[in-house]
This record gives C-alpha cells, sequence and structure tokens, in this order.
C-alpha cells in the first residue's frame, strides 16, 4: 500500500521523525478505517496517515499490524503488511504464531532463519528498537562471531586478514573482523588464539552457560542502540557492569595506591554540583571526561616504570576506562568507586544518563540498585520514576524474608514521602538474574545503578 500523496513527504523526511519511515524499518499501525481501499492507520510514535491499499486488506477496525517499509523517498512512502492475519502484541499469542510472526520479518528481509537470528529480532521487539534490515545483520553477525569464539575447536587458529603491522591489543579490534580458520592454513603467520582465549574464558567466568547466549543477545542490542564497538573488551566489561559491578570494580582499587582520593572526590562533585538526574549536563559530563584523560595520560607514564605484573594490572585499569570513555560517546555514565562509610565495602555508584538529545524523556528514569547483605543476600531493586510517582519491584529476596520486607512498607513509603515523592506500587519478583538489560526492556528512560555491599 502506498501512502496517499497528500502528505507532505518533505516535511516528514526534513522533521525529526524522518527516522521512522526509512526504506527497510518495520513499523507498527493500528487499521482505524477503510473506505474503498483507502486504509486510515495510526501509526505509533507519528500519528495518523492514509495509505492506498493495492490488493483488498480484509482486516477489521481496531487490528495493529506490522508494516515493513518497501519503498521510501521525497515523493513516495510504500508499505507492506507483514503477517496480515495476525494481531501483534496479543496477550494469547502461541509460541508457534510469536515464530511465525518473526520468521515472516526475516523473510522479509531475506535473512536465514536460526535460533540466533529468531532470538535477536525478539530481543530488539522487546528492547523497541527500530526493527530493520540494517540492526539485523550487524547483531546476528557479532552473535554469530561470538558463538563461534566460544565454541573454537582444538584444530582452528583465529586470524586477523590483511593485517600488516603488529597487534597491540586485540581485545580492541572489532570482533566481526576475526576470522576462524584451520590451523594448517599457513596463509597467516599469527594466531592470536591463546591471548582471544584468555578473554573468552573471562567471559565464561561472569555469565553462566545457561545464560550466556540470552545475555550477550542483550549486550549487543545495548551495544547498537548505543554505538558502542563490538570488541572482547568491551564486550566482558560490560558484562561485568551487568553481571558483577564489584568484579569491575576491582581494578579501580589499584588508582587508591597510584592516586590520591582526589581522583574520587573530584568526580563525585561534578555530580553533586549537577544536582542529580535533572540536570547532569553536557559540561559535567566533558569534566568528566578530561578526568579520565587526565587519569589515562598519567597511567600511561606510570605504567613505563613498573614490573611485569604491575603493568598489566594497569593496562587492565587503562583498558577499563577506555571503554567508560566509549561508553560516553552516546550516554553519560559516571562510574564512580566510592566508600560510603566503614560498615559499607566495595561500593559502586554508577549512574547511567541518556544524552542530551534526548532529554525529553527526563521526566521518568529507571533506578536499578544492587544491595550486596551479609544476611539477606544480594537483593536487586527497580524503581521506575514518573513525575512524583515511584513503581519498586524487588528480586532475589529468599522467600523466608518476604515478610520482612513487607512489614517494612509503611516505614518505607514514609520515608520516600520526606523526599516529596509517592511510593506507587511495589512488587516481589522471583528472578535471581534480574539485571539492568531486564530493566530496559520495561523502560528506556534515564538509569541510575547503585551496587551497595552491607
Amino acid at each position: 500500500m502506498k501512502i496517499e500523496d497528500f502528505i507532505d513527504f518533505k516535511k516528514i523526511f526534513l522533521g525529526e521523525k524522518g527516522d521512522l519511515f526509512q526504506e527497510g524499518n518495520l513499523i507498527e499501525g493500528e487499521i482505524l478505517d477503510i473506505d474503498k481501499g483507502l486504509v486510515s492507520i495510526h501509526i505509533k510514535d507519528f500519528g495518523v496517515i492514509k495509505a492506498k491499499s493495492e490488493k483488498p486488506l480484509n482486516h477489521p477496525k481496531g487490528k495493529t499490524l506490522s508494516f515493513i517499509i518497501k519503498e521510501s523517498s521525497p515523493d513516495k512512502i510504500q508499505l507492506k503488511p507483514i503477517l496480515e492475519n495476525m494481531e501483534i502484541k496479543r496477550p494469547s499469542l502461541s509460541l508457534n504464531e510469536r515464530d511465525e510472526y518473526l520468521l515472516n520479518i526475516l523473510k522479509e528481509f531475506n535473512i536465514k532463519a536460526s535460533p540466533i537470528s529468531l532470538e535477536f529480532l525478539d530481543n530488539l521487539v522487546k528492547f523497541n528498537l527500530p526493527i530493520n534490515k540494517e540492526n539485523l545483520v550487524y547483531g546476528i553477525g557479532i552473535l554469530d562471531k561470538l558463538e563461534q569464539l566460544l565454541n573454537l575447536k582444538e584444530d582452528e587458529a583465529i586470524v586477523l586478514p590483511n593485517s600488516r603491522e603488529e597487534i597491540e591489543d586485540i581485545g580492541k579490534e572489532d570482533v566481526r573482523n576475526l576470522l576462524i580458520v584451520k590451523e594448517d592454513e599457513s596463509i597467516y603467520k599469527t594466531s592470536l588464539k591463546e591471548s582471544i582465549n584468555a578473554t573468552i574464558e573471562e567471559i565464561r567466568s561472569i555469565v553462566p552457560p545457561n545464560e550466556m547466549g540470552i545475555v550477550l543477545q542483550k549486550a549487543i542490542i545495548f551495544f547498537i542502540k548505543y554505538n558502542i564497538k563490538p570488541t572482547l573488551n568491551n564486550i566482558k566489561y560490560f558484562l561485568e557492569l551487568n553481571e558483577n559491578l564489584t568484579l569491575f570494580s576491582k581494578d579501580f582499587e589499584k588508582l587508591k595506591e597510584i592516586l590520591d582520593k582526589k581522583f574520587t572526590n573530584h568526580l563525585k562533585r561534578i555530580i553533586i554540583n549537577s544536582d542529580g538526574s535533572k540536570n547532569l549536563s553536557e559540561k559535567s559530563q566533558s569534566k568528566y571526561n578530561d578526568s579520565l584523560n587526565k587519569i589515562l595520560n598519567y597511567l600511561n607514564d606510570y605504567s613505563l616504570n613498573v614490573n611485569e605484573n604491575l603493568k598489566d594490572k594497569i593496562e587492565e585499569l587503562i583498558n577499563k576506562i577506555d571503554f567508560l570513555k566509549e561508553m560516553n560517546k552516546e550516554l553519560t555514565f559516571v562510574y564512580l568507586p566510592l566508600n560510603l562509610d566503614d560498615n559499607i565495602q566495595d561500593t559502586v555508584i554508577t549512574l547511567l544518563k541518556k544524552n542530551k538529545r534526548e532529554s525529553r524523556h527526563k521526566d521518568k528514569l529507571n533506578v536499578f540498585i544492587n544491595l550486596n547483605t551479609k544476611r539477606l543476600g544480594n537483593i536487586k531493586i527497580s524503581c521506575l520514576v514518573s513525575n512524583i510517582y515511584i513503581d519498586i519491584k524487588f528480586s532475589g529476596i529468599n522467600k523466608e524474608d518476604i515478610n520482612l520486607f513487607k512489614s517494612r512498607e509503611d516505614g518505607l513509603r514514609t520515608l520516600v514521602e520526606t523526599t516529596g515523592y509517592e511510593i506507587r506500587a511495589i512488587e516481589y519478583l522471583f528472578e535471581d538474574n534480574y539485571s539492568i538489560l531486564d530493566s530496559l526492556i520495561v523502560n528506556r528512560k534515564t538509569i541510575y545503578n547503585l551496587d551497595v555491599q552491607v
């Protein structure tokens, strides 16, 4: 079907929502009316359009369909329904129907269906990322390569084709550039298998084997969303942040030996002076990046005059700071290793805030707290803040401790009210592996992540 030409296509293309109608994108629309082949459709995140259907459209009013943008130009936009007999987002949607829906999307993009491609597409939908061929090919390519690296055979080698210079750190290479060949193929002089295997084993130690696939899927979607380079280093460090913040913070303990406390206090002051989430400005982000650059320069000079053992630790710290800089290309991601008091050890506070270009969402934010306690274990708390209201979800609480938490709900509500906010709902989830990525499925707004051990 073609969108009627009384719409100003050039205005659409030049407007802020022009990306919505890029060729290959997938959009959702509710059928409002059908009159002699002219279909009124309410497009999510855009508004109402009228399109001329070249074939009879046998769908009742109120149906929500997926459309692929088959053709898009300043003069014409052509849509095609993906699965004409299915209403999407239906609670009763069966597994077979869901697979059929996903298979039809892959077919439209000429992408081979596989467990990886189906799962990745499903996660793109959950995270509300643009469903287009570019994102699918990019993400599936990374995941295919990671699967090969995780299942490397003894007679296989890893090489970097067309590399004329000595590779300083293979962990900084895009994983898609790595090539897996038989070891007896002598055309390649150097195998990178040993150094890459070391990083792969570190990744294995972070994520349980039965969760590796889904965690990597979500991580790569996060990388796509925020334009993060898919290197082994970046993947490893992000998994540490998502799965075990304390593990990520260990290398920063070395800063206490090399630098004084001014490092942490300086970064903390940047956030405090910014009035928290509402005014964390680009200027503050620039100061934070400047601090990271100064530390990097100091560490690079410092590493020249130390023994090999300490040098390796410093290089790992340098790599992690490089990763934080990478995160700050599209985000304001501030990492602060702090000690709040004598009773709290290895406290890590990270703030994740969308760039100023997405400031229209700043009225909603998601606070994710990872609380490690000596008696109650690891408790994860997800808070969705909307205006003055807060919805709280607890996970990781032992069933025998639920009543303890419920008995303190009134006290928690009273405490929160003193800050000007109101708790709207409290929910208890029995999911041990609830993470930042899971909270993003529900809400993709500003995120604060606090990891506290008491």
